[in-house]
């Protein structure tokens, strides 16, 4: 069933340390792209083709058997790299996460915003799969295939699933698909310019995108925290990554545990696509530096 959407020691010394080296690994990978190696092995981390920092585009294969073997060792990867942020039983409450914004994600919820799958139903295992690889941009979390090779990141999904009932509730949905990339054209990208003002974008984003719309003040999402409306021209904002796919994937899956819809039985495929266009022929735009309000330190969505 489908749940709403609105629901200084030595040892912190050594795990400062830890997250040192693991940054310093992943700006390694990605200057080196990977080399040739045994497969799951360290020198096997390679960077796939494709844009770097797009969820969409990184496509994982079929997820390994879920054998106890795996889960031991998913245990045992997520103590030494995820606890720091989401806590040892996935709240979200690990010793770094005061300190971040946005908070990290509290597993036992069952609430996941990035993912394939229709609002109100869980990710799959692939969709956990792409959100630890490649990480997500304008926070805190890490694109970890740049660290970890593909074993430990099976892993890790499997032993994140543990934290939720839902997970053995809930049988695995299936992913949406939007079909085949169409061309941004003059005329697709005006079509989607109207749908932008018809379905209500602008009482959100604003009628420019800028995210000051006339709902945006006071919004929180499903665990509380202030939440602003993204602002559709910096870049930096887009945490699933600022593709065509992207964006059409958002408005089709919504986002959930925050104020942003899903769009799929409102919008045909096509109109998906052309509202996802017209966002990404909106300019682009470097975020402005004005302290708490920050574009790059908010919430948004």
């Amino acid at each position: 069933m489908k749940r709403l959407q609105n629901q200084s020691s030595s040892s912190g010394f050594l795990s400062r340390n830890r997250v040192l080296r693991l940054i310093i690994l992943a700006v390694i990978a990605f200057l080196v792209g990977g080399r040739d190696g045994e497969p799951n092995s360290r020198s096997a981390l390679q960077i796939p083709a494709g844009p770097v920092f797009s969820w969409s585009y990184f496509q994982p294969g079929n997820p390994p058997e879920q054998t106890p073997d795996l889960l031991v060792l998913g245990k045992e990867v997520y103590g030494s790299n995820c606890a720091i942020c989401h806590g040892a039983n996935g709240q979200g409450n690990g010793w770094r996460a005061h300190m971040l914004y946005p908070k990290p994600r509290d597993f036992t919820r069952g609430i996941f915003r990035f993912k394939t799958t229709e609002s109100g139903d869980l990710p799959t295992d692939r969709d956990l799969f792409r959100t630890v690889s490649v990480g997500l941009q304008g926070t805190a979390m890490p694109g970890w295939r740049f660290v970890l090779p593909e074993k430990e990141r099976w892993a890790v999904v499997a032993h994140l699933k543990t934290f939720s009932r839902y997970f053995e509730e809930e049988l695995p949905a299936d992913p949406i698909s939007l079909g085949p990339e169409p061309a941004i054209t003059p005329r697709v990208v005006e079509l989607g310019r109207q749908l932008f003002q018809k379905v209500g974008c602008v009482e959100c984003h604003g009628s420019q995108g800028y995210g000051d719309g006339p709902s945006a003040r006071g919004m929180e999402d499903s665990f509380g925290s202030l939440i602003s409306p993204r602002n559709l021209h910096v870049t930096a904002e887009f945490k699933r990554g600022r593709t065509l796919r992207d964006v059409a994937l958002t408005v089709s899956t919504g986002n959930d545990g925050t104020p942003m819809p899903s769009f799929k039985d409102a919008l045909t495929q096509a109109q998906v696509w052309a509202l996802a266009s017209f966002v990404m022929s909106l300019e682009e735009e470097q975020p402005v530096i004005r302290g708490p309000q920050c574009p790059m330190m908010s919430g948004t969505w």
